[in-house]
């Protein structure tokens, strides 16, 4: 890495830690409290305990000394209750330095977002045992899900997949078992969803349409649906058999689109449900028919829009059987 000006480094660590409550401890080669400073009071440090061992006073530290590496870091410690810091251990020649962080704030941003998604896996679970129904004036209150009544025009991304029969197994199999197998199978899509920020908007006895980019989450919609569904197929496919996701069964198709879509929340006596139309889930209808088992087949868009992920995506065949639209010309397909 460049070195960066004296002046620029001294603002961006004066920045970084104006709100971190920093503390520090010097100790010799044997751990024992030499010297101190920074907001000792805030982490219980005062008096200091200058001539005793470190883990007197942290107990965490018991065990760590000496260490091996050049640095040491301990993240999201709680020595109180109503505490929780980074810990920064840096050797130097003839010292160690114990760096103390206040993380506090970090901790109830993923504390929050922890419960979002469980309350959001609450309700999807609910939306996967109960029927859609007649829709209400009003929707309830829902954690993080804030809409017009009338609908809000949003950037999303469509996660549609479909589950497909072999060939062999429809004439083979009884229409109970194969519609039980289909059943079993979805509850596992959608319980492979929970917790990554999608919204279920319709399922059918092998298809599911989920949105992303109305839950808040990390990255944009599209890296959070091509996440989803990636994580769908690790979770779905066997490693030792990609071929097969049950004996009847083929692993999932599944396309993700992105791109701006009117969407409103409804409500009915069961469950809340989402309204949805726009481009992407259009896109997201024409190209599910053409979509591999086993693959991810996604658009420009979502493509570009999805920086770490596009190591697992390679250009779609051009001689693939294809709906000919100008938003359809660079198709990128999920690699084996």
């Amino acid at each position: 890495m460049t070195p960066l000006p004296p002046a620029i480094g001294d603002y961006l660590c004066r920045r970084s830690l104006a709100r971190r409550r920093p503390a520090y401890l010097r100790l010799d080669q044997a751990g024992i409290i030499r010297d101190g400073g920074g907001d000792l009071a805030y982490h219980d440090l005062v008096p200091l305990a200058v001539g005793q061992s470190v883990s007197t006073v942290l107990d965490f530290m018991e065990g760590l000394l000496p260490i091996d590496d050049d640095t040491c870091h301990l993240g999201c410690l709680q020595p109180q209750a109503d505490l929780c810091i980074d810990v920064h251990i840096i050797p130097e020649d003839e010292a160690l330095w114990v760096l103390l962080l206040d993380t506090r704030e970090e901790e109830r941003q993923r504390r929050s977002m922890q419960q979002k998604a469980n309350e959001l896996a609450l309700m999807q679970e609910r939306q996967a045992r109960a029927p859609v129904s007649v829709a209400s004036v009003e929707a309830p209150p829902l954690p993080g899900l804030k809409f017009n009544p009338r609908g809000d025009r949003r950037e999303v991304s469509v996660l549609a997949a479909e589950l497909r029969l072999r060939a062999e197994a429809e004439d083979r199999l009884a229409p109970p078992d194969l519609l039980e197998g289909l059943a079993a199978m979805r509850r596992r899509m959608v319980a492979g969803l929970r917790g990554d920020a999608g919204f279920l908007h319709s399922q059918t006895s092998n298809a599911l349409v989920a949105l992303f980019g109305l839950l808040p989450a990390r990255g944009g919609p599209s890296e959070q649906a091509l996440s989803a569904a990636l994580d769908l197929l690790r979770r779905l496919v066997p490693p030792d058999d990609p071929g097969a996701v049950t004996g009847s069964l083929l692993p999932p198709a599944m396309v993700v689109t992105t791109g701006t879509a009117v969407v409103a929340l409804e409500t009915g006596p069961a469950v809340p449900y989402l309204q949805a139309v726009g481009p992407p889930l259009q896109a997201a209808s024409r190209l599910l028919p053409v979509a591999l088992p086993g693959h991810i087949l996604t658009d420009a868009a979502s493509f570009r829009a999805a920086v770490r992920l596009q190591a697992h995506f390679e250009p779609f065949a051009a001689d693939q059987k294809l709906p000919v639209r100008p938003s359809d010309t660079e198709l990128r397909i999920s690699r084996s």
